[in-house]
């Protein structure tokens, strides 16, 4: 497989002409790619490799900066002269070197920890010093991904009130699950979006909400888990062709305002309201 990625990359890298085959094997495409099975490996690596790799990834990382602009250029050299120019061809070659040695590490092929370069002879890396950075950056990594979760771990909350867009405008219901609070601030029963049309026999509704924080843990906001439902059973989520969709992340503090849409049958009216917040979901029911 890595065998297939490395010849597809040489093609779209313009460092071939030759059209990648469907195939892993090896002699199929001028590239050479091989890695020699390991007669034993390491049970410990499995522990450490994940974490280990990581500054190997982020150096990697200004590699293909360099490599994308090095091909740009390549790409007008190409037109021009017809020829890849040969400094570039060497570092875009050691640039796809480094990162299948990266990958046969990761992916278990090889215990010898990838070299930080380009070069056909580099020695392998310091895994040791490698794994002492990777590990408190993979421990920052997993907070920064899960924290936020903890924060939709509420319940169902449900919350009755009317409809009447000058009492949504006064009263501001509101209602909590987890560490987010969303509150309706406005309601119109005939919207209509600067960006979209209902479709024919359908209305749009918007309700202007705020989401923040309020709460221990980190959340966030993604108004894709707004819905409606009519009081015909009519069920629908935010219309994207009409609304702007922002996604906030909240730490400490913070809110986020939108306008949703929801295209609804024409002689439909709405009866909930409701914000799917992870183990919970944030209802308003309307009578």
């Amino acid at each position: 497989m890595l065998r297939w990625s490395s010849n597809v990359t040489a093609y779209v890298a313009l460092l071939r002409d030759e059209y990648p085959p469907f195939s892993w094997e090896p002699g199929a495409y001028p590239l050479q790619f091989d890695v020699a099975r390991a007669e034993r490996q390491s049970r410990f690596r499995l522990f450490i490799r994940l974490a280990a790799v990581i500054p190997n990834q982020i150096v990697y990382g200004f590699v293909q900066l360099a490599w994308f602009f090095t091909t740009f250029i390549s790409w007008f050299a190409i037109l021009i002269t017809g020829k890849y120019p040969r400094g570039f061809f060497k570092f875009a070659v050691g640039a796809i070197r480094w990162r299948e040695r990266q990958l046969s590490y990761l992916f278990l092929l090889r215990d010898e920890y990838p070299p930080y370069s380009i070069n056909a002879d580099a020695r392998p890396g310091n895994e040791v010093v490698s794994a002492i950075i990777g590990v408190p950056l993979l421990a920052a990594y997993v907070a920064i991904s899960i924290l936020p979760l903890f924060g939709l771990f509420g319940g169902n909350t449900t919350v009755h009130t009317s409809l009447a867009p000058a009492a949504i405008s006064r009263d501001h219901p509101s209602a909590k699950s987890g560490s987010l609070r969303i509150t309706l601030l406005d309601y119109d029963a005939n919207a209509s979006s600067p960006d979209a049309f209902p479709t024919s026999g359908y209305k749009f509704v918007s309700f202007t909400v705020r989401g923040e924080k309020d709460g221990f843990f980190p959340a966030y906001f993604w108004p894709v888990f707004l819905s409606v439902k009519t009081c015909s059973g009519y069920t629908t989520i935010i219309n994207s062709r009409a609304s702007a969709i922002p996604f906030r992340m909240f730490w400490s503090s913070g809110s986020e305002t939108t306008t949703a849409y929801f295209e609804i049958p024409r002689t439909a009216s709405v009866c909930e309201f409701s914000y799917f917040a992870g183990r919970g979901r944030i209802k308003f029911v309307f009578p």
